[in-house]
Parts: C-alpha cells; sequence; structure tokens
C-alpha cells in the first residue's frame, strides 16, 4: 500500500484520548503491516507519550510534532487546526483517519480508488434522506457559517478522508482551514460544516468512497460486519472496547493478550443491532449466543467490572448480569438474545440506518 494513513491526536494528561489512538494505530498496524502510519500530534501531547503511553510508537512509521505558541488552547482546538492543516503538512496520498476507529481489514484497495478527494457520507445518507433530528442538526451548524445543506446533495463524514496529492486536493484543505477558524471564532468548534463549505468553494471535488471505510456505527446500519474501518461514536457507542474502563486498563498496562484479540475482533465487542437481530436467522443467533458468551468470560475473568456497563433496558438485566458473574455464560447470552429477538418483533418500524426519515 503507498498511500498514507495519517492519524491526528491531542490529549490532556486527564483524558485517555492516547489510548483511544493506540487501539485506532494497533488495528491499522495489523491489517497493514507495510503500511506508511503517521501520527501527528500537539507538543504538549507528545510529552505526554511516556512509560505505557509511548506504546502507540511502535506502530507508527513517522511522528509529526507540531508546537503552539499558545500554550492556553484546547486539545480540541489543537486537534482541529491539525487535522484542517494535514493537506499542508504531508507529502504524498494518504487516508486520513480518526483516531476512535477500528480498523477490520487490508486498506490495500485504497490506492485504486479513482478520486482526487473521497469520502463517506455523514450517516451514510444524501441529504433528502436525513431524519429530521439529524437534518435539524445539521442545518443549524451549516447555516451558522453560510452554507444552505438544501442545496447540498451530498453532506461528507469528515473522520475519514483519501487525499491524492494534487493540485485541487491543497486548495481544498486551504479553504478548509480557513473557513474552519473562521467557524471556530463563531463559536462552532466542529470541522463538517466548514469541509462542506470548502468542497463547495473548489467545485464539490469530494467523492464518494464505500461505506465500509468509514462504517459510522452510531446508525446501525446493516453492514457493519463487512467493515474496513469501524467508527465508534463517543455519544453512541456500541463498543465495550471504547470506555473509560477499558482505556483506564490500558493506560496502567498497555495492550495486553486479552485487549489486542478484541480489537482485532471488534465485531464480538458489541452487541447486534435491533435491525440485524429482527432479520437474523436461527443461526445467526446461535453464533451470537456463542459470540456474547465468550466475550462475558473474557470479561469476567480480565475485568468483571465492565460486566456491569452492559446495556439493556430491562428487569432481566440483573438476571443476565447474574449468570455472566457466576460463568454461567451461555445462560446469560441465551436469555438476552430471547429478551432481544422478543423487543424487535414487538417493533413495527426497525430501520437498516436509524438516521433515515
Amino acid at each position: 500500500m503507498t498511500t498514507k494513513l495519517v492519524y491526528v491526536l491531542t490529549c490532556s494528561p486527564d483524558k485517555f484520548y492516547i489510548e483511544q489512538a493506540l487501539i485506532a494505530v494497533f488495528s491499522a498496524r495489523h491489517w497493514n503491516p507495510d503500511a506508511c502510519i503517521v501520527l501527528m500530534v500537539d507538543d504538549k501531547t507528545d510529552a505526554l507519550l511516556q512509560g505505557k503511553r509511548a506504546e502507540i510508537l511502535e506502530y507508527v512509521s513517522e511522528k509529526i510534532v507540531i508546537p503552539f505558541e499558545d500554550a492556553s488552547l484546547s486539545p480540541m482546538y489543537r486537534s482541529r487546526w491539525i487535522k484542517t492543516s494535514v493537506r499542508q503538512l504531508v507529502k504524498g496520498d494518504f487516508m486520513f483517519v480518526d483516531c476512535d476507529t477500528i480498523v477490520c481489514r487490508s486498506l490495500d484497495g485504497i490506492d485504486n480508488f479513482d478520486c482526487t478527494v473521497g469520502a463517506v457520507l455523514e450517516s451514510h445518507l444524501l441529504v433528502r434522506d436525513y431524519c429530521d433530528s439529524l437534518r435539524n442538526r445539521a442545518v443549524s451548524a451549516n447555516t451558522q457559517i453560510g452554507v444552505d445543506l438544501d442545496e447540498e446533495k451530498e453532506y461528507y463524514s469528515s473522520g475519514v478522508i483519501l487525499v491524492k496529492d494534487s493540485k485541487v486536493s491543497y486548495r481544498l484543505f486551504e479553504n478548509w482551514h480557513q473557513f474552519w477558524l473562521e467557524s471556530q471564532a463563531l463559536g462552532l468548534p466542529i470541522d463538517q460544516p466548514s469541509l462542506a463549505k470548502a468542497n463547495r468553494e473548489v467545485g464539490h471535488v469530494i467523492q464518494r468512497i464505500p461505506d465500509t471505510y468509514n462504517c459510522i456505527l452510531f446508525t446501525r446500519n446493516s453492514f457493519t460486519e463487512h467493515a474496513h474501518i469501524l467508527h465508534v461514536a463517543a455519544f453512541r457507542n456500541p463498543c465495550f472496547l471504547f470506555t473509560e474502563k477499558v482505556f483506564k486498563e490500558i493506560k496502567e498496562k498497555g495492550l495486553e493478550g486479552w485487549v489486542r484479540n478484541a480489537i482485532l475482533h471488534p465485531h464480538d465487542t458489541m452487541l447486534p443491532f435491533d435491525y440485524s437481530v429482527r432479520h437474523s436467522t436461527l443461526g445467526k443467533r446461535l453464533r451470537w449466543i456463542k459470540s456474547i458468551s465468550t466475550t462475558a468470560s473474557v470479561i469476567n475473568y480480565n475485568l468483571p467490572e465492565l460486566l456491569d456497563d452492559f446495556p439493556m433496558q430491562s428487569s432481566l438485566r440483573n438476571a443476565v448480569l447474574w449468570f455472566f458473574h457466576h460463568r454461567r455464560y451461555g445462560l446469560g447470552a441465551s436469555l438476552w438474545m430471547v429478551w432481544k429477538r422478543t423487543q424487535v418483533l414487538r417493533k413495527k418500524d426497525l430501520k437498516d440506518n436509524v438516521c433515515k426519515k
């Protein structure tokens, strides 16, 4: 693979973004052993990469440190500043990847993508198909910086961006950085609206790449098992790996065997979505029971307090947890699957993407 993989990491001493990035970079290196992986950090974060937290450097090919004269700038500001400047700081073709991701397979196919800049649609949908809540949120943010989202057919996620080394990609990022600085001054720190504005300014250069390269998990889509890159949103996290308890464990001990194995089998770290359960076969449900049972046993052996975060809104939750804590993993997983199957069959409308109108 000749396309570089680029990650931007900023962190304060009391946060766990380094551990989150370690999961992302480790998974990328495992599935792409020959890839050039570039880690971009600010000077404050670089000072934190010591002891166990320096493990991330074992999996990167190059570290780029960006100094900031103003020490008062927040990690979020520094992160967005670097992210919107990546094209000017990294030579050659690259794919920018957010740190709240897990690479699930080889990415060597991106070398053959025929686009100057490529990305996945926000929530995997055209703007016209957004549900009201998603549409209202996106329209409100874009209106603040002068973008009429009703005139845009496609609105792209900035979590994974494939960027070829071309004049138009440099112009796109120059505009993106400037528009983000302007939106930041208006109190809008997120970078996606400014990317949409920059894309419009250069004639809509961004093209769609397959959804599997930025599988946004909060949409509860139907193709997660085929994902190249899973994108775990903090505000709706279905994956136990991206939890504070696991991050603390990684910070103290590094990537130990059971965590490594979970990263390499991420679909076992999250419960199946409603839509998948609704349309599943008996064989599939039995495989899920086995997977949940195995995962529960691994957690109970290594980090038992993590089981208390088991997501289940039901009076049966305590019974499921009792089975798990008492090593009756098959019974607990079976009870959960029976409950979930019953729940989804009662629902009249289950969409393969909950962000659809």
